[in-house]
Parts: structure tokens; sequence; C-alpha cells
């Protein structure tokens, strides 16, 4: 029984360790694409458009579809991100600077 639980712990943590993993590299991926899509239009770095809103406003505006909205709204000359893939990317890389994340851009 106890074995079992421990079984059980296991899978656990190395599914969040997994999945904290995959967020960190699409974080990376949608810095890439902020630059290049972005950085340019917007006149400003990703930390300063991710801590516009904070990380349930992130999230919400991409599940419901309306993350390029809200980026024209915190940047009216932002280009359409037409790619979801892309889209998704920077959603997390935006996530990750939301107003309440706590989190410091290192360089830029």
């Amino acid at each position: 029984m106890f074995n079992k639980f421990l079984k059980f712990i296991a899978v656990i943590l190395v599914g969040l360790i997994l999945s904290s993993s995959f967020v960190q590299a699409s974080a990376l991926m949608g810095k890439k694409y902020y630059i290049q899509l972005l950085k340019k239009p917007c006149g400003f770095n990703g930390d300063v458009m991710g801590s516009k809103y904070t990380k349930k406003a992130w999230r919400e505006f991409y599940k419901s579809g309306t993350l390029n909205e809200a980026i024209k709204k915190v940047c009216p000359k932002a280009p359409e991100i037409t790619s979801q893939s892309k889209e998704k990317h920077i959603y997390h890389f935006l996530e990750s600077f939301a107003s309440d994340s706590g989190n410091i851009p290192s360089c830029n």
C-alpha cells in the first residue's frame, strides 16, 4: 500500500516538473516571437507588455480567443498574430511577466 502511494507521488512530481519545463520553453519561444513581431511596432520590451495585465487576465484573453485584442489595446500598432502556435508561446511569455507574477527581467 505504501509503495503504491510513493509511486503515485513520484508520478505526480515528474508530471509537475515536465509541465513547468514546457511552460518555460514556451515562454522562451514567446520571447523570440515577441521580439520578432511586436517589439518594434510597440516600442517596448515584452516585460512592459506583460505587466499591463495579471496572470489571470492573460489566461482569460488566451482561452477566450481575445489575446490579439488585448495586445492591440496596449499596442495599437501591433500586427495580428495569426499563427496559433506563435500566439500560445507569446501568451506564455506575457503571462510570465504579468503584473502579479513577481518576475523581473534579467536582460533584454
